[in-house]
C-alpha cells in the first residue's frame, strides 16, 4: 500500500496477530492506537477504529496534513480488555509520495 501526501480519504488497515502463533487477536473490549512521527519529529498517537473485532481488524483514516512525503513508519499498540499492552515487533513501513499539482 502507498499513500499520497495531503490525502484525507486514505486508510491504513491492519490485522492484529499474535507474533508467536500467527493467530488473529480478538479485539473485543480492546483499544488500538496507531503511532508515528510527524514532519516536525513529534510523536502522533491516534485511536484506530476496530472494524472487525473477532478477526482482529482495525483501521485509521488519515486527516489533512498527517500524510507526509517520505517513507512513513507506524507502530500499532493494543491494550486488551485486561489492560495488557501489545505492540507490533516490526514497524509498518509505507511510502507516501507528493501529490501532483
Amino acid at each position: 500500500m502507498s499513500f499520497v501526501s495531503g490525502d484525507t480519504g486514505s486508510k491504513l488497515e491492519v490485522t492484529c496477530k499474535d507474533d508467536d502463533t500467527g493467530q488473529v487477536i480478538n479485539l473485543h473490549g480492546a483499544t488500538v492506537k496507531l503511532k508515528w512521527f510527524d514532519d516536525a519529529g513529534a510523536l502522533q498517537t491516534k485511536t484506530m477504529t476496530i472494524t472487525h473485532p473477532v478477526t482482529g481488524i482495525a483501521e485509521y483514516q488519515f486527516l489533512a496534513a498527517e500524510l507526509i512525503q517520505t517513507q512513513m513508519e507506524f507502530e500499532v499498540e493494543i491494550v486488551d480488555s485486561g489492560g495488557k499492552k501489545l505492540r507490533n515487533l516490526d514497524l509498518i513501513r509505507e511510502n507516501c509520495r507528493e501529490a501532483l499539482s
